[in-house]
């Protein structure tokens, strides 16, 4: 997605794009099968460009616990402050993106990449209670049953319960 800057006028705009799947250049491109929907409000004012992105889409993930596949939304909301001109300027924003006076445009889409990378959950699961697979026969546990003896012993212990028998 790019956002006109050259010939931009002060004040308020909004920009909306559809990115297809294949425009994403992840590592993992099978996470955003889907569109992504942007939304992008932009004020402007002389030498700065204040940017409030909004990002939607589903996404495919792979249960750690079961193995599923499952769709889960994504949402992600950030800011990116522009200023227009030479890097000189100074402000107490942490972030600032110093793009020079003869821009044209500027390209959305990295930042865009990088909040779809960091909305991945550490841990995917299908749902909290996911029971997960059986570990001596593989069952879905969230599907069925299994037959399998399920005695935990701590291994520390096991030298203890010989002298029992």
């Amino acid at each position: 997605m790019k956002i006109p800057v050259l010939h931009l006028e002060d004040g308020i705009h909004h920009f909306q794009d559809v990115l297809k799947s294949d425009s994403l250049h992840f590592y993992r491109h099978e996470l955003y099968p889907n569109r992504v929907d942007v939304q992008v409000t932009v004020n402007k004012s002389e030498d700065t460009m204040l940017c409030k992105v909004s990002v939607q889409t589903t996404a495919r993930f792979v249960c750690d616990r079961c193995l599923e596949e499952f769709d889960q939304a994504v949402a992600s909301r950030f800011r990116l402050l522009f200023h227009i001109g030479k890097d000189t300027w100074q402000t107490p924003e942490e972030d600032v993106v110093h793009i020079p006076r003869e821009t044209v445009e500027v390209d959305m889409n990295p930042w865009i990449f990088e909040h779809l990378i960091l909305a991945i959950p550490m841990k995917m699961l299908c749902r909290e209670d996911c029971k997960g697979l059986c570990p001596q026969c593989g069952v879905n546990l969230n599907e069925s049953t299994c037959n399998c003896h399920h005695e935990t012993i701590d291994p520390r212990w096991e030298k203890l319960r010989e002298l029992l028998k």
